[in-house]
């Protein structure tokens, strides 16, 4: 594992600017590292500036321009920004696997195209021709300099894993050195809910699968169906606490925040089977909760939809467990932290 130091330092890279749950868990190990007497930084790439945003400035967070690229420093690396691993001759390398399938997503121009076939054959495929696009009339060679999983498996490195859909996904590849290293949800919003006076609202978020949730939405327009997007903190705690339902058939990369704060305020939650939401540890919900998505369920769908919003006093105690998994988060991300950068002697 890590050979933490007295006088190691930790750098977290982060994109600039950036509020999104992901970034938030950057900032929270820094936070965290800091308060357990380690000396961490975020590293912001990106043409936005290095400036903290405002709303993690509750966050203990140091900014450093740059890595010092030394043995006794750990350089943090989230999927996204595995290319940079390159840059580093020294220090010891951490890659945070936030998420599967935004490795993919957002490595198209430093994966090797036969591993985004293997991740979805069609995908890799197009990959492939804009790749023989911008090399015929841009010039620019994108398949040169590109890395394979086998050579992110080979390197000298810790990978940790946010997610059971993620280690599962190290485990087939044949990873190694590998540790859980979790998060938590931002409870400061959280002060309980109340079952009473909720709407027959059905909460979606238009980001994730949307062309799947557009459908549902097509096959029972008499729904009141409420897009999450461009709303306060404030605001969508307000809506949660009024609501019943929150359906969520994205392709789930990790475990998403977006469920676990409606549970937490009380709606019932709906998901897919993609990514994260087939593993229970990630999503533990009930099956009659969990649907594949095709054509042939968009009715059964449908109808658990009007189930739930029907009997929604009667079915809320059995996200119970959900609730309590994800008030228990904090603590355990934190005692993964101690034990990952624990101090030797």
């Amino acid at each position: 594992m890590l050979d933490i130091r007295k006088n190691t330092k930790v750098f977290v890279y982060c994109p600039a600017q950036v509020v999104t749950g992901g970034a938030e868990l950057l900032h929270q190990l820094v936070d965290l590292l800091n308060k357990q007497g380690l000396n961490a930084f975020i590293v912001y790439y990106g043409d936005k500036g290095s400036q903290v945003p405002l709303a993690y400035n509750n966050y203990n967070i140091k900014v450093a321009d740059s890595v010092e690229d030394n043995e006794e420093n750990v350089v943090v690396f989230y999927e996204a920004v595995f290319d940079k691993i390159k840059a580093i001759k020294k220090a010891q390398v951490f890659l945070w696997w936030l998420s599967v399938d935004n490795f993919f997503i957002f490595g198209t121009n430093f994966i090797n195209i036969a591993d985004l076939c293997r991740f979805n054959l069609s995908f890799g495929l197009k990959i492939a021709l804009s790749r023989c696009y911008q090399l015929i009339f841009k010039g620019r060679n994108l398949f040169r300099n590109t890395f394979s999983i086998k050579w992110l498996r080979n390197l000298d490195a810790v990978n940790a894993y946010q997610s059971e859909y993620a280690q599962n996904f190290l485990i087939n590849n044949g990873f190694k050195l590998t540790t859980p290293l979790s998060d938590y949800i931002n409870t400061d919003f959280y002060t309980g809910f109340s079952t009473k006076n909720r709407s027959n609202l059905v909460l979606y978020n238009p980001k994730k699968g949307f062309e799947f949730t557009k459908r549902l939405i097509s096959n029972a327009k008499h729904l009141n169906w409420v897009p999450l997007e461009n709303m306060t903190r404030e605001q969508l705690v307000a809506v949660f606490n009024e609501s019943k339902l929150y359906v969520d058939f994205g392709y789930h990369p990790g475990k998403d925040r977006l469920p676990r704060e409606v549970a937490l305020n009380g709606c019932c939650v709906i998901t897919g089977m993609r990514g994260s939401a087939r593993f229970f540890e990630d999503v533990p919900l009930a099956n009659e909760f969990k649907f594949d998505e095709n054509k042939s369920s968009i009715d059964s769908i449908s109808r658990r939809i009007e189930e739930v919003l029907a009997n929604y006093e009667e079915l809320v105690p059995k996200y119970d467990y959900y609730r309590a998994q994800i008030l228990s988060e904090k603590e355990i991300f934190e005692e993964q932290v101690k034990q990952i950068f624990k101090v030797n002697s």
